[in-house]
């Protein structure tokens, strides 16, 4: 028996991914062998590849934060699963695009029966990132103001989804050709490219933003927590800057910087996310938020925008994809 997986020998563009197949081995004791049904794409994914992410995985890896697939041999030290059970796996960056994947109990978590692997593996990453940042970090109330970033992309539209459920006054940014996706949230879009969003929702709203989430980076973080209000709170969650202009060691400096500052010279505070971090963190909490959001996925008060799903092998189509921007929603790989 073989599985086959991409794998990233070398930093750099989309073909510095290699589809490699070799020998599946028995699960060591710890670890369950888990054939992968469906694994997201992320953006994550794009800027670890190409080297710009902080604290880049060690080569050689394979990509792939989430997945989902059913359980084919558990080690001996692994009893409580079993053979035909299907989990959700989060990886630490590494792991997800391969046909059969190894997890230790700390990576996987149970997928309610029923559910379809294939929007469960949409919202893993993203919508429980999304969830702890509007409930754990901003701990957004109904009413409140919220300006996102990237709005159409994946972590955007579940940010939009998820403030909706709980009564947000949204605005977000994304292209022109785009905004109907935002709209359908009811969010009020602003297009990034021919708009200032400041001065925008200068007029819009202001009375300023209570909550602004922001994965751009650089200058767009100062511009951000100019619209802030009184009470506003400024999270960044990443720094997708980085794949237009710089290099890894601004965004790993700024974060640095941000984190020890703060607050902004306002005095609104500042919060810096990374999904990892708080699952290292706070690991009962990710569990808690994963159960919250696969619950509200089978109970069809979420339905993740899933932009386009490819054949595992494809996912340096699914790279390109990411990378210039064409794909709003997720992008989801599966494995036949």
């Amino acid at each position: 028996m073989f599985r086959s997986h991409w794998v990233v020998n070398q930093f750099g563009g989309p073909h510095a991914m290699e589809w490699v197949r070799e020998p599946l081995r028995p699960p060591f004791a710890q670890e369950l062998r888990i054939k992968i049904q469906a694994a997201g794409v992320a953006l994550g994914d794009v800027l670890r590849r190409a080297g710009k992410y902080p604290a880049s995985l060690s080569l050689p890896y394979t990509p792939g934060y989430d997945a989902v697939g059913i359980v084919e041999e558990a080690g001996a030290e692994m009893e409580h699963f079993h053979p035909g059970q299907r989990v959700g796996i989060f990886f630490n960056g590494a792991g997800g695009y391969s046909t059969h994947a190894y997890a230790k109990a700390d990576e996987v978590f149970p997928i309610p029966d029923g559910l379809d692997p294939l929007l469960a593996a949409a919202v893993i990453l993203n919508y429980v990132s999304a969830y702890q940042m509007l409930h754990r970090l901003a701990r957004a109330t109904k009413g409140e103001r919220i300006l996102i970033h990237g709005a159409s992309g994946g972590v955007g539209t579940a940010l939009l989804e998820l403030g909706k459920l709980a009564g947000l006054r949204m605005y977000g940014t994304a292209s022109e050709v785009k905004h109907a996706v935002v709209t359908i949230y009811g969010a009020f879009p602003i297009d990034y490219r021919s708009q200032d969003f400041v001065n925008v929702l200068r007029e819009q709203a202001p009375e300023g933003m209570d909550i602004v989430l922001d994965p751009i980076g650089g200058d767009n973080y100062r511009r951000s927590m100019q619209t802030l209000s009184a009470k506003g709170r400024f999270i960044g969650y990443g720094y997708t800057s980085i794949l237009r202009a710089g290099e890894a060691e601004d965004w790993a400096t700024a974060w640095k910087r941000l984190a020890e500052q703060q607050a902004t010279e306002n005095g609104n505070p500042i919060s810096l996310y990374s999904i990892t971090g708080m699952k290292q963190e706070q690991p009962d909490w990710f569990r808690e938020d994963a159960a919250a959001v696969l619950d509200l996925l089978a109970r069809g008060e979420i339905k993740p925008l899933v932009s386009r799903t490819l054949p595992l092998e494809d996912a340096i189509q699914a790279h390109e994809m990411l990378e210039t921007s064409r794909a709003a929603g997720k992008i989801v790989l599966v494995n036949a």
